[in-house]
């Protein structure tokens, strides 16, 4: 099973924008999380976005990734990440993300130090065709810009209701006998049996032999 990145130009390895939607957000060179380019919100006093539509189905869940990191020293400005899903006809179905990453929280680019996000989102209702996300920031005087590299939707395809149980296969050789164990310990004698029957008499022996005679009187 393949894990597949909806996102297109999540790196801005293309060194624009393009296919996203954006306001106040252009491409730098400067920083980056992996590659060569980084998007960065020009936050102050601006809002700044950037926006991507992909396609979705029904029960599908999306794994959110991205990573930030601000530039200067000043406190980070607050951004937010939404994910919302879409019917065929753009009807909005319902949001399945909101995230915040509050004001301070991001570290500095110049310490080649980032913020990696990695949120779920809720599966996607009936009748979803696509998902928008979107992650802008909210001015505030005296916070710092932001930078947003390598933004990933992942998705894995649904791997259907489980099979019924297959048949049970035929029975495998018989193994072979195992060594006899030793000779276990001899028992108790047992009870003394009752007498057997008596025998029949035997026949009569032969006469003796006739004795001497005695002296004369």
């Amino acid at each position: 099973m393949s894990i597949q990145n909806l996102i297109i130009n999540g790196g801005f390895e293309t060194g624009t924008l393009t296919p996203w939607t954006s306001s106040n957000t252009t491409v730098t060179s400067q920083f980056s999380h992996s590659g060569s380019f980084s998007a960065r919100f020009q936050s102050n006093p601006f809002t700044s976005h950037i926006g991507q539509f992909v396609p979705l189905n029904p029960g599908e869940s999306m794994e959110v990734l991205a990573s930030f990191a601000k530039v200067g020293t000043a406190p980070s400005t607050p951004v937010f990440i939404q994910v919302t899903f879409y019917d065929s006809l753009s009807n909005f179905l319902g949001p399945g993300l909101g995230t915040t990453i509050p004001v301070g929280q991001i570290p500095t680019a110049n310490n080649d130090t980032w913020l990696e996000i990695h949120q779920t989102t809720t599966p996607a209702p009936p009748s979803t065709t696509q998902a928008f996300i979107l992650i802008y920031t909210s001015p505030q005087a005296g916070t710092a810009n932001v930078l947003v590299d390598d933004v990933a939707l992942l998705v894995a395809p649904d791997t259907g209701a489980t099979g019924p149980t297959g048949a049970t296969g035929p029975a495998g050789a018989t193994g072979p006998t195992g060594a006899t164990g030793p000779a276990g310990a001899t028992g108790p004698t047992g009870a003394t049996g009752p007498a057997g029957a008596t025998g029949p008499i035997g026949d009569t022996g032969p006469a003796g032999a006739t004795g001497p005679i005695g002296d004369t009187g």
